[in-house]
């Protein structure tokens, strides 16, 4: 699985692993909103939601309009392949 991850583009990359990582050290759920989720992996906006739309249609997120704010939430879907990948790292 490693070997696949590692074919994706580095954005979308780098957002699988944020969303993974985030999920990984929360004990309780704290919303990633776009604006977030583009500041910590430096990417711009406009970027950061076309990938989050991306994965929405692929299955992994779900994005829910709170407010102003779009918030991204993982799936299921996702949250398998972080623990793949977790797996694959130890």
């Amino acid at each position: 699985m490693k070997e696949l991850i590692a074919l994706i583009p580095e954005n979308r990359r780098k957002f699988i692993e944020f969303i993974c990582m985030m999920q990984r050290e929360q004990k309780e759920f704290k919303p990633l909103t776009l604006s977030m989720i583009s500041h910590e992996l430096r990417m711009s906006h406009l970027t950061t939601r076309k990938i989050a739309y991306e994965f929405q249609s692929l299955g992994f997120v779900k994005i829910y309009d709170i407010g102003r704010a779009k918030v991204v939430v993982p799936t299921e879907k996702l949250k398998d392949v972080c623990e793949m990948l977790t797996e694959d790292a130890q």
